[in-house]
């Protein structure tokens, strides 16, 4: 049974929604894969449309991670999502020739491949400093999988829009993280706060806190162990502060130095009391690296690190702006380590408004 297509202007009217889509819709999640896997696998007739990531490249090896199956049936039960395959780039299994021909031209293959074996490959391409790409591909079971030089361009133009797009993601991501903490950097956390803030005036719910946190002794470990070990106990607080961090909840990020910020908008007071005495302890008990002469970590040895905290409800009688509030946060912050540093201390203000 030959491969069922529609028109050409079909599929362009098809690309013209994927356009609008892209541009339309949120960079972040992989919900604009959606619409291309269903072009390849409902407008351009292919049983299955596969979208694979690219997890590495090592040598003569490519290593695809399953991310996305778009089939009326399961049938490709080789293709499962989050399964990963390893190709031998210079000698590929026949089914996996259009795999590997568009990663290494960076462009799209169509080789007939008959049966199990994607017939058409695009490379969606990205620079290896922002991770190596996706591919996106559509298998059709006959002999004969009757590709269109239209349909080969329709895939070449859905992965140059895919390119550009996750591109502006990843850059406009970088933007906003700091480099060596994974978090928000000190400009993306401040708009992120002055935000929060103007949300609970409107709601006047009286729930939300802002926490300013502090690495205690920060400046004697820079000098007694150097700067190399400063950064790599920042870079294991940042990492504590994203597992203590509730997704679509919760925001942390480095507000500057040592000196990091989080944002509680939907938890009250005792409730983020109560997570940030769990991140206080977790910070308390946490082997940090000791970094040695060489620059590396040293096998068996660790640096105690302790953190201070002071908390302050987002919303507050006679508070007007973000200022004021952060300024009831860093008193309680100063409270805690003036009380011996390693605590978390709520502003004395907004505790008298109990």
């Amino acid at each position: 049974m030959p491969k069922a297509t529609h028109s050409a202007e079909y599929l362009l009217n098809q690309l013209g929604e994927l356009s609008h889509e892209l541009s339309s819709r949120s960079l972040q999640g992989q919900g604009h894969f959606d619409k291309p896997l269903q072009i390849v696998n409902n407008v351009m007739g292919f049983h299955v449309g596969v979208l694979y990531k690219i997890a590495n490249a090592i040598e003569n090896d490519l290593i695809l991670e399953v991310v996305g199956v778009c089939s009326s049936e399961h049938q490709r039960p080789d293709l499962e999502e989050g399964s990963k395959i390893c190709l031998d780039i210079n000698n590929p299994p026949a089914e996996f020739i259009n795999e590997v021909m568009a990663f290494k031209r960076r462009s799209v293959s169509a080789v007939n491949v008959p049966g199990w074996g994607c017939d058409i490959v695009g490379s969606i391409y990205m620079p290896e400093s922002l991770g190596h790409g996706y591919l996106l591909a559509g298998d059709f079971f006959g002999e004969e999988s009757d590709i269109q030089t239209y349909e080969v361009r329709a895939c070449e133009v859905m992965c140059n829009m895919l390119s550009a797009v996750l591109m502006k993601a990843q850059f406009e991501k970088l933007a906003s993280i700091d480099g060596l903490t994974g978090l928000m950097n000190s400009r993306a956390i401040r708009e992120a706060f002055e935000k929060a803030f103007q949300r609970q005036k409107r709601k006047n719910s009286g729930l939300g806190a802002v926490v300013l946190a502090d690495i205690d002794f920060f400046k004697k470990i820079n000098d007694q162990y150097g700067h190399i070990q400063g950064d790599s106990v920042l870079q294991e607080v940042g990492m504590l502060f994203d597992s203590f961090t509730r997704k679509h909840l919760d925001v942390a990020g480095r507000y500057g130095g040592e000196e990091f910020l989080l944002i509680y908008e939907d938890s009250d007071a005792r409730q983020v009391l109560s997570i940030v005495e769990r991140l206080r302890q977790s910070i308390a008990g946490h082997p940090f690296k000791k970094i040695g002469p060489s620059g590396n970590p040293i096998h068996g040895e660790s640096l105690p690190v302790t953190m201070s905290f002071g908390v302050a409800r987002l919303q507050y009688d006679g508070v007007t702006s973000s200022k004021e509030l952060l300024a009831i946060a860093d008193a309680a912050l100063y409270q805690s380590k003036e009380d011996g540093r390693n605590r978390v201390t709520l502003g004395q203000a907004l505790a008298s408004a109990n």
